[in-house]
């Protein structure tokens, strides 16, 4: 998360163990404005529970409250939810009473007051100035923080992201491609048109995927994120892990093109 206009003065380094003081509470006088004008990226499970819970596809909740960015230096895409387009940039999911998805709220939004960048040390985005929760008396560790904040659930598919993905090779080889963009943007963000891509497509014709995995990826978006991350490994770096190439229909298709080929002759 990334608040506009706000220094990083405040960068106290801290680890699990490490205690802070923090409220939010409606009677506080800056309640809720930190849910202006704020740049909130959204992670693969964020958009899976916000999705589910507003009751729309993946696609549908992407073009509606979301925008897609690319990083200069890598090129993989990002997503960052949609601020409201009038003068107070408010959060489309925030209002009087707070926040209306609180229960799916995106990590960030649970992190707050804190960031990291690595899941091992952490620091504020925010000073005492601007967020008075902070001059609060209640005490936390910052362990304590995440478990109440409910972030245990997205340290499994976070960390295997970034395991399967290896951030280094990505960073060694960055992605120009438009095609290869959208298609690490459907295959991390959009898993209603990644699902349909791997099933009606002829996909499944090019890999052998065992029936227990299908079957998972079927109903289950978090086994389905696992999937993708495979297949990007695969289609980025050439890493096969548990996608076994059809040769036979590989071959079967060079000949059909070939073929074409010398009758357009």
């Amino acid at each position: 998360m990334q608040l506009k206009d706000q220094p990083r003065t405040h960068d106290r380094l801290m680890t699990w163990d490490d205690t802070f003081h923090f409220r939010c509470h409606p009677g506080i006088d800056c309640y809720n404005s930190c849910c202006r004008d704020v740049t909130i990226f959204l992670n693969p499970l964020d958009i899976g529970r916000l999705r589910t819970a507003l009751g729309m596809s993946s696609t549908e909740f992407l073009g509606r409250y979301t925008v897609r960015i690319l990083s200069e230096t890598t090129g993989i895409p990002a997503v960052v939810l949609k601020m409201d387009e009038d003068a107070g940039r408010k959060c489309p999911f925030v209002g009087p009473e707070g926040c209306s998805v609180y229960e799916t709220r995106p990590y960030p939004c649970r992190l707050y007051p804190l960031d990291t960048e690595q899941g091992v040390e952490y620091r504020f985005i925010v000073d005492a100035q601007t967020c008075h929760g902070l001059k609060e008396s209640q005490e936390w560790t910052v362990e304590g923080w995440r478990t109440q904040q409910g972030l245990h659930p997205y340290d499994d598919p976070d960390h295997n992201l970034k395991d399967v993905m290896n951030a280094d090779q990505a960073w060694s080889a960055p992605i120009r491609d438009p095609k290869m963009q959208d298609m690490m943007y459907m295959a991390l963000y959009d898993p209603d048109r990644f699902r349909e891509f791997v099933f009606e497509s002829s996909f499944l014709k090019k890999f052998h995927v065992d029936e227990d995995i299908l079957e998972q990826i079927r109903r289950d978006d978090i086994a389905l994120l696992y999937f993708a991350a495979q297949w990007l490994r695969f289609a980025l770096f050439g890493k096969k892990g548990f996608l076994k190439i059809d040769r036979e229909y590989l071959d079967r298709r060079k000949s059909e093109v070939l073929a074409g080929r010398r009758t357009d002759r």
